[in-house]
């Protein structure tokens, strides 16, 4: 069986103040949310990467945190810049997962290709997703 590859990528937040080294699969599982929670959070859809344990080199106490239950009534944590207000971090309960969102790294070449969840019910009703890709 062959070893797994990663890749080491550095991001930020809109105005500097975090900063993090994040330790990424060679084919991160990316996904466009389509989720009511996030929508309202955002506006729209949101990119996000999901994480494996201890993966993010971050310093926390620089983030602040919003709680709240989610669909499924577990909690999720949002962790976000105290200076800029930038959405950094996700942790889902439900899942046991941290979540970066993918407009953070410096380098985006990475993202390949996303998996849409939670469309079926609340994406764009301009959005055309078929077979998990969208056309608008």
């Amino acid at each position: 069986m062959s070893e797994k590859i990663f890749v080491n990528k550095k991001g930020s937040c809109i105005c500097g103040a975090i900063n993090f080294t994040v330790k990424l699969d060679e084919i991160p599982r990316v996904f466009n949310c389509h989720c009511q929670d996030c929508r309202k959070k955002i506006g729209g859809m949101i990119s996000i990467i999901e994480l494996r344990e201890n993966a993010i080199q971050i310093d926390m106490e620089r983030l602040s945190i919003y709680e709240h239950s989610g669909g499924s009534d577990k909690k999720i944590k949002k962790h976000f810049c105290k200076k800029c207000a930038a959405p950094v971090l996700t942790y889902v309960e439900r899942w046991n997962k941290y979540y970066l969102y993918a407009g953070l790294l410096d380098d985006i070449s990475i993202l390949k290709k996303a998996i849409n969840i939670f469309y079926e019910s609340s994406h764009f009703p301009f959005m055309n997703i078929e077979d998990k890709k969208i056309k608008v």
